[in-house]
């Protein structure tokens, strides 16, 4: 049986985007990549958040480059009309609903996208994005991510730099504006610099839990704390080396293990989806596309949850979020 769903994160656009550029298919209904129309139908989805994603290492010009990867969301949304839809503002949600589309939510991937600017926040809010976080895993203009060595993929926790004046005047804006302030990727030092700055939710679309996995990209149980007083939500990463290191295949009782954690550390408020699909290796994943979506909600009850706690879980706690902050 299908629940519905919201997913806080994908790569699908960034995917599409390399596609157009190499001059080869490309398709939002039906390709093979992880995520693509027939799949989220399939598992239930409500709410897809696609990311424009920009690597710096790869594109100097990341405001250029965002603004490219927005004009092929718009014309894969356009193509695909009848099946789903942008979300501007909350009404929209229940407008799609209703009409009996998926929800299609923009969010930014590299704050640095902005260049520091306001202007430049509010361009892109103007194009409809309503999520960005401060980095991905360079420094920028905004922040610090968590130490990454780009060569070796080596991880340290960052707990001396955090939001740069800039990073918090744009968060600051981004609260005004009604954008979702996103802290997965960022520093350790940066999470409790965002929330000093933001006094209601924010997230981490796509961080699991530091106490069973030990990678930086995680959540420790003090970060799930706060996120929690804050009525913020952190997205399940369906990425194995954040759920479970050195495993050959990740189950859907690996996933369960780390939304448990939690809900045991944050209350059950506290969790929601975030897979990361396109962006991760899921040949590994027992929860492989969206379609298996429904597998990791039975699992979820197989392991003691109600099926409202489940449902929080796979939409409620998000929506929550994004009823209280989008206009």
């Amino acid at each position: 049986m299908k629940h519905k769903f919201i997913d806080m994160h994908c790569d699908t656009v960034s995917e599409l985007y390399y596609k157009k550029r190499d001059g080869k298919p490309y398709s939002l209904y039906e390709n093979d990549l992880d995520i693509d129309i027939k799949r989220l139908i399939a598992g239930g989805a409500y709410i897809q958040c696609f990311a424009m994603f920009t690597h710096l290492g790869h594109y100097k010009d990341a405001y250029g480059h965002a603004n490219e990867l927005i004009d092929v969301y718009y014309e894969e949304l356009e193509k695909n009309k009848e099946y789903i839809a942008p979300v501007l503002c909350k009404a929209d949600i229940d407008k799609n609903e209703a009409a009996g589309r998926i929800s299609a939510l923009l969010t930014l991937e590299e704050g640095e996208c902005t260049e520091g600017d306001p202007e430049k926040l509010r361009h892109f809010y103007d194009r409809g994005a309503r999520m960005m976080n401060i980095t991905w895993n360079f420094k920028n203009s905004l922040g610090h991510p968590n130490l990454i060595d780009m060569n070796n993929g080596s991880v340290s926790p960052d707990t001396e730099h955090g939001l740069t004046e800039k990073g918090k005047a744009i968060v600051e804006y981004m609260v005004e504006l009604g954008m979702i302030v996103d802290v997965s990727h960022s520093s350790d030092k940066s999470f409790y610099d965002v929330a000093d700055v933001v006094k209601g939710p924010f997230i981490a679309s796509h961080s699991n839990c530091r106490e069973l996995c030990g990678h930086t990209r995680n959540l420790t149980d003090d970060m799930i704390r706060i996120l929690a007083e804050h009525g913020g939500v952190s997205g399940l990463n369906y990425c194995p080396a954040f759920i479970k290191a050195g495993a050959e295949r990740i189950t859907a009782d690996d996933f369960a293990d780390h939304v448990l954690h939690f809900i045991k550390v944050g209350g059950e408020d506290i969790v929601g989806l975030g897979s990361d699909y396109d962006g991760i290796n899921s040949r590994k994943l027992e929860v492989r596309d969206p379609s298996y979506a429904p597998m990791l909600w039975d699992k979820l009850v197989e392991r003691g949850l109600s099926e409202d706690q489940a449902d929080k879980v796979f939409y409620k706690n998000v929506k929550r979020v994004i009823d209280e902050i989008l206009k």
